[in-house]
């Protein structure tokens, strides 16, 4: 992931933080011979919202650039710079995704800059046909001024809870908006690690996955029954 991004990114002016959650100390002794400024280890596993947390404190950038370690750079090596120079000219973007689900380029250009096409992501309403997610978890370049507004990552909870909490807080706000470059929109990361993923791999997630269809015809049938048996798998 490290040398990926130093490949394929133009962009130089950088502080290179690698947070590590837990991992053994010869792993840690290997990450730090990584061309990197700051190594911020912890002894043992917290979860993805401490660690995030541990490296956000660290990082003294005005913008962060967020990869976790299963995602490799393939560029263009411009990508990073025009993302930069982008919300440089328009202090209401807090946040520039490179990768999520499909999204309609059709509206909200940003029409007042000019690098590539630039589109703002449509906020969710209640009455939105579709919900567009900000997860902490895919590749993108942030504002630490919009770190300092939202606040720490939710800690002590499943990675999901994580992902959903940030998401609902930065969906509540108006302050800042999110946008996309469709050229560079699921092209400049790929993700090589789902396979091998914790989460994706676990008992629990294939369990979870066998009975959505079950939960799902509980859900229109029988809604508080749908309701108590969430709260009991969740706890």
């Amino acid at each position: 992931t490290v040398l990926s991004f130093l490949h394929n990114t133009s962009y130089r002016n950088l502080e290179l933080v690698v947070a590590d959650d837990g991992s053994p100390e010869w792993m840690q002794a290997e990450i730090r011979k990584l061309p990197i400024q700051k190594l911020v280890a912890s002894k043992s596993n917290r979860g993805i919202g401490a660690n995030t947390n541990a490296g956000l404190e660290h990082s003294a950038g005005k913008y962060i650039l967020q990869i976790q370690d299963d995602w490799e750079c393939q560029g263009p090596p411009q990508y990073l710079e025009q993302a930069v120079l982008l919300m440089e000219s328009h202090s209401d973007i807090g946040l520039v995704q490179f990768c999520g689900a499909g999204i309609a380029d059709s509206e909200f250009r940003i029409r007042d800059f000019e690098g590539p096409d630039c589109y703002q992501i449509c906020r969710r309403t209640p009455s939105s046909a579709q919900t567009q997610h900000v997860y902490s978890d895919l590749p993108h370049l942030k504002r630490s001024e919009l770190v300092d507004y939202l606040g720490k990552y939710r800690e002590k909870c499943r990675m999901e809870e994580c992902e959903l909490d940030y998401n609902e807080r930065f969906a509540r706000q108006s302050r800042f908006q999110s946008v996309f470059f469709p050229c560079y929109y699921n092209a400049v990361f790929r993700h090589t690690g789902a396979g091998e993923s914790f989460r994706t791999g676990s008992w629990l997630r294939r369990w979870e996955n066998a009975v959505v269809p079950i939960a799902r015809r509980c859900k229109g049938r029988s809604p508080q029954l749908f309701a108590s048996a969430k709260a009991i798998h969740r706890q």
